[in-house]
């Protein structure tokens, strides 16, 4: 096993995205749950960090797709209107932010405080980002994380998506 495969095993990186799909009632529909796929600039910028290149991003922001597009690690925020096809049919004005917590040990999440999304128009929503910038429909910043769902989802016009996104560092 060559130094690359050792480290690949010893800490794998990426963020799980648990959905819940609920209806106008506040009841929960569906539950599911998506790996995710760091793109070479989420890479980068994590890199960055450890070596004290790059600065500090004050806040992350959950956007969700409905294009059916394949991911890749060549995927940037530059990718997220045109290939990806950023839904923008919910009610906020700006992308929700990903107000995380960590429990002190390898877990950050936002899954006791979800990102939402109510949707004004039926989607099918195909996946779901994580980005630097806040503006809904726009494509720069840093794209940390991008996931396609197993399953495309079908979010009915009035219900709420919410989006949760963990990452756990393990230590080896």
């Amino acid at each position: 096993m060559n130094n690359r495969d050792q480290h690949e095993s010893a800490l794998p990186l990426g963020f799980i995205y648990e959905g819940e799909l609920v209806d106008a009632n506040g009841e929960v529909i569906r539950r599911f749950a998506d790996k995710n796929l760091i793109p070479q600039s989420g890479i980068n910028h994590v890199v960055g960090l450890l070596r004290g290149a790059t600065e500090l991003v004050p806040a992350w922001y959950v956007g969700v797709y409905e294009g059916n597009y394949v991911p890749s690690s060549a995927t940037t925020a530059a990718d997220l209107q045109a290939g990806a096809q950023e839904s923008t049919a919910y009610g906020a004005t700006s992308r929700p932010e990903w107000v995380d917590s960590y429990d002190g040990v390898q877990l950050i999440s936002n899954i006791e405080n979800r990102a939402e999304f109510t949707f004004s128009a039926a989607k099918r929503i195909y996946g779901g980002f994580l980005v630097s910038s806040n503006l809904k429909g726009g494509n720069s910043g840093v794209l940390l994380s991008i996931a396609r769902f197993s399953s495309p989802q079908d979010v009915p016009a009035g219900s709420t998506l919410r989006l949760g996104l963990s990452i756990t560092i393990i230590s080896a």
